[in-house]
């Protein structure tokens, strides 16, 4: 019974063999120490890039489910995505709600070991983190003289996404801070109907440790063009973190949407240039009630 137990005490002791062999651990500090909490240095939902959304805001009820799939050498990643957008004063003020309740990931072993993880197979699951976002209404186009869109968003982002010794989640809070700016033209009668232009500035921070944040400047511009039912939205966005150590993401987007009714079919894509898994392909519903 003895030998037993002390087999499985040895077994489970040296499962982490590879892992301290790999960040050279002291056998004193903490595991937590040596995970660096940057989009580099973790899974793709670990610190993503916002979505981006024009600067008005209406009194539907907004749904969307989408399925992302994420993509870079020795990095496969995938998710459901949740976004809800609840309308607390019509025209004024709404609480969003982003959340990517579970994701299913496989890694390389230098994958693995770039990253620091402490699981030897390099793949699993892990919950995701919950975003929620206050949207006010500071400007309307039609009512300033500007000819502006505003609105501020105050984000927090909740401890939910876990797994930190796999680096998926950071386990840590974080918030944004950031004014989004803009116009839109009517073009009834024309092939090209409607369309935006709007962009985004602010302050995104985020817990690295016990005794250490990252304050990183968020920037975004986006343009979105309407041909009947069809939505083409093209952007570009990132972060810039005062720590440099791999928390400089930047990427251009695409995304085409199909309006019926309520209904609206969702195909979107991703690419990250720098310190962010490379693709990222999404496809989804939404629907919109008042």
């Amino acid at each position: 019974m003895w030998l037993l137990l002390l087999g499985s005490a040895a077994q489970a002791q040296s499962d982490y063999t590879f892992w301290a062999n790999n960040v050279g651990w002291d056998g004193v500090t903490p595991w937590e120490e040596y995970i660096i909490r940057s989009p580099l240095r973790m899974g793709p939902n670990a610190l993503p890039l916002p979505i981006q959304r024009e600067p008005r805001l209406d009194s539907n009820w907004h749904f969307e489910l989408i399925g992302e799939f994420h993509s870079a050498p020795g990095d496969r990643t995938q998710n459901p995505f949740v976004f809800i957008r609840v309308p607390l004063a019509p025209g004024r003020v709404a609480l969003d709600l982003t959340w990517r309740p579970l994701e299913w990931f496989q890694t390389s072993e230098q994958v693995r070991d770039f990253r620091r993880a402490r699981g030897e197979s390099g793949e699993g699951s892990s919950p995701g983190d919950v975003w929620i976002t206050t949207v006010a209404q500071i400007a309307k186009q039609e009512n300033n003289k500007a000819g502006l869109n505003l609105t501020l968003n105050v984000a927090v982002k909740t401890t939910a996404g876990k797994n930190l010794e796999n680096a998926r989640h950071t386990n840590t809070p974080g918030y944004i801070f950031d004014l989004h700016a803009g116009r839109a033209w009517e073009r009834e009668g024309r092939w090209l109907n409607r369309w935006s232009l709007f962009g985004n500035a602010g302050l995104w921070v985020w817990q690295e440790g016990l005794a250490q944040q990252n304050d990183a400047f968020i920037y975004g511009v986006r343009s979105e063009l309407d041909h009947g039912p069809w939505r083409l939205g093209l952007g570009a966005t990132g972060y810039i973190g005062w720590i440099n150590n791999g928390d400089r993401p930047y990427a251009a987007r695409a995304d085409l949407r199909y309006q019926r009714g309520q209904w609206q079919g969702l195909l979107g894509y991703q690419h990250a240039f720098q310190d962010l898994t490379t693709h990222l392909l999404r496809v989804g519903v939404g629907l919109q009630l008042r």
